[in-house]
């Protein structure tokens, strides 16, 4: 019988233990994954996570996640009926994560770890090293990792230990095409080892959000208002500043256009300043973090996207799923999703005069607002969804994984 290691509080062991014991080495068709990261937020790699997950197991691929046990995450994943395994973040160099994951693979309870930041990364090349087996694959989710910007010392230690994290790789699965030239320009990885996936959600159930009359009526926007809603964290990158700067010029032609952002971060306060500078108290609100973002879209007139740089833009996907026009810029991922015209209008970052010219385009034609959000959800359809990213993130795994003749009988004799 199968030896099942000590999990983490918040782990579901009986289960785990039931489901790991029935992927026997031997009979499973598909390489048992686990997705992993080291995050104790919910943003936008969180949610793919779970788009992904979502996706794998519609089409019956083994899929675990793996996790710090108290994270948002790690509820979320049990809450939508997933494994999960509680792996702790102890530090940068942390070798009882490194240990764990030895054991998932050399158990065979685990064919790939599938790592979704470079720390994570890191530890899962050395303990598939060390285990002898599996594959490993990466996921990068940034056009610029934060690693990229360090200097000195610091950063030839994190190119040495990135370097040989990346010998140890199998794939490197890129969300945009931007995402991946960063990457091979970087050196990081050889061409033929990176692979532009883009990503994928699962399409909202309209049925749970609350109603967009109610929605606008808690915002104290009128049906016949114009909104314009972002999702976004407040950090310098999604330059929400541009975005108050352009409401300052649409407000010029539509003086009741409202704009909320929902999403929180470092740059509050400035943010705050800056629209009581613009005197623009009235037209634009800063939210901070909601659950219910989804509703807030579904009763939005447009979605806007501001960022300097944007690897893919999730949200954008998001609007797109619920039949909304969406104004972003010309930041890398956009690029690859919005149909410039048809499902959507795209601007250069941090010029608000062509934001406002954009935003004003949507909001004062309805009819094409309405033709445009029509657009961007049969484009999600077409290549957008949870599934069809899974498929393509699957058939990865399966070219990674390459299963040794012995492994049913190592699987058995644990």
């Amino acid at each position: 019988m199968r030896m099942m290691m000590s999990q983490s509080t918040n782990t579901l062991a009986s289960p785990l233990a039931s489901s790991l014991n029935t992927r026997d080495a031997g009979a499973r068709l598909l390489p048992a994954v686990l997705l992993l990261t080291d995050s104790d937020s919910y943003n936008g790699t969180e949610r793919h996570i779970m788009d992904l997950a979502s996706g794998l197991r519609a089409l019956d691929a083994p899929v675990t996640i793996g996790c710090p046990a108290d994270s948002p995450l790690a509820s979320k994943a049990i809450q939508d009926g997933f494994i999960t395994i509680g792996i702790e973040k102890r530090g940068a160099f942390d070798l009882t994560a490194v240990r764990q994951l030895q054991t998932l693979l050399r158990t065979h309870q685990i064919d790939i770890i599938h790592a979704h930041n470079g720390r994570t990364g890191v530890l899962a090349g050395m303990a598939a090293g060390l285990a002898g087996r599996g594959a490993c694959i990466t996921t990068q989710h940034f056009i610029e990792p934060a690693r990229a910007s360090r200097r000195g010392l610091s950063a030839l230690v994190s190119r040495q230990i990135h370097a040989f994290a990346g010998r140890k790789l199998a794939h490197v699965i890129a969300v945009s095409e931007a995402a991946r030239r960063g990457i091979i320009g970087r050196g990081e990885m050889p061409p033929h080892k990176v692979s532009v996936v883009p990503n994928g959600i699962v399409a909202p159930n309209v049925q749970t959000l609350t109603p967009p009359e109610q929605v606008r009526a808690s915002l104290g926007v009128s049906p016949a208002t114009p909104l314009v809603v972002c999702v976004a964290r407040l950090e310098v990158e999604k330059d929400i500043s541009s975005l108050i700067r352009a409401m300052v010029l649409l407000t010029a032609s539509f003086p009741e256009c409202q704009c909320v952002v929902a999403g929180e971060g470092s740059e509050r306060k400035h943010l705050e300043a800056l629209i009581a500078s613009e005197r623009m108290e009235a037209n634009v609100r800063l939210l901070g973090y909601r659950s219910d973002a989804l509703s807030l879209i579904n009763a939005s007139d447009v979605l806007v996207l501001p960022s300097l740089s944007e690897p893919f833009g999730l949200v954008l996907l998001e609007a797109m799923a619920l039949a909304k026009p969406v104004v972003a810029t010309t930041a890398g991922g956009p690029l690859e999703i919005v149909l410039q015209g048809l499902t959507g209008l795209l601007s250069p970052p941090s010029k608000p005069a062509a934001l406002a010219e954009s935003l004003l385009s949507v909001v004062a034609d309805p009819e094409r607002a309405t033709k445009m959000g029509r657009a961007g959800q049969e484009r999600y359809w077409e290549k957008f969804t949870a599934k069809a990213m899974a498929a393509s993130v699957l058939d990865i795994y399966v070219r990674s994984f390459r299963p040794r003749p012995e492994a049913a009988l190592e699987g058995s004799a644990v």
